[in-house]
């Protein structure tokens, strides 16, 4: 069975970024990459087929890539998700909605309902490709899901590294503030994480780079993709609304939104 990968467009310079980044997959993969521009039906009759393959080319950094252009007219988010489906994607790539800054990224409802709905894996690109994802963040709170898609991240950039965060605080910092008690966490936290690290693939194991971080999730994984240059951060969810339960908690939304990267969104699944 070929390899696919589908991506959304609304034309937007946004979108643009998805697309170049989907092709360059692609080429990496060998596999074929689904365009997929939604019609409203709200909107009357949509252009010609010659003029929306004209205004798909358009944004084609070479025209003659091997695409194959779709049309549905249906709502964005649930097109994107049934084609994905339909052709047993291995990938789903979008861009956000808009840029507010280099903080605060709109990812907008299609992305939003992609994520919670499609048990594909989907890439949420932000920033304009230059190279391969060779360095690659992956966050973890040592439960399963973050395990399966540091595994599947791995199966799908064989050539990466990866730099595996966990971020700890003191429970009940405010009233445990002596040096001996956040040394007991930490040497408990390294406990965890070692255990988390055995359990990972021995192949696995050679290209993961562990970080046992103090602060806050957000910050943690700031810091170190900062230090580590990582072009990609991996998330791993539950089956079920994936904002929701990410492994890293009620901070993934927050994530998505303010860290200027790129970000992989896997689900565990029936793995769970």
């Amino acid at each position: 069975m070929s390899k696919k990968i589908v991506v959304g467009t609304d034309f937007r310079a946004e979108a643009d970024r998805a697309i170049d980044r989907a092709l360059s997959l692609a080429e990496e993969w060998d596999a074929e990459v689904i365009l997929v521009h939604a019609l409203d039906p709200a909107l009357g009759d949509p252009p010609s087929r010659g003029e929306l393959d004209r205004r798909m080319r358009s944004v084609l950094p070479h025209p003659d890539a091997r695409v194959t252009f779709r049309y549905p007219i249906e709502r964005a988010d649930l097109a994107i998700v049934g084609i994905a489906e339909e052709e047993q994607a291995m990938l789903i790539v979008l861009g956000v909605a808009r840029f507010n800054n280099m903080r605060d990224f709109f990812l907008g409802t299609a992305v939003d309902y992609v994520i919670r709905h499609s048990s594909i894996p989907t890439l949420v690109v932000k920033s304009r490709p230059v190279d391969s994802y060779n360095q690659i963040a992956s966050a973890t709170d040592f439960y399963p899901p973050s395990r399966y898609a540091l595994e599947d991240a791995a199966d799908l950039f064989p050539d990466a590294d990866f730099q595996l965060i966990h971020a700890y605080r003191v429970p009940f910092e405010g009233w445990q503030k002596a040096a001996y008690v956040r040394n007991e966490v930490r040497e408990a936290e390294s406990k965890v994480f070692r255990e988390f690290m055995n359990e990972l693939r021995p192949e696995t194991q050679k290209r993961v780079t562990p970080h046992l971080v103090y602060g806050s999730p957000g910050g943690a994984l700031a810091k170190e993709i900062r230090e580590s240059e990582a072009g990609l951060l991996v998330l791993g969810t539950h089956g079920e609304s994936a904002l929701r339960h990410a492994t890293i908690g009620s901070t993934a939304s927050e994530l998505l939104r303010s860290l200027p990267i790129d970000t992989l969104i896997i689900k565990s699944g029936d793995r769970d």
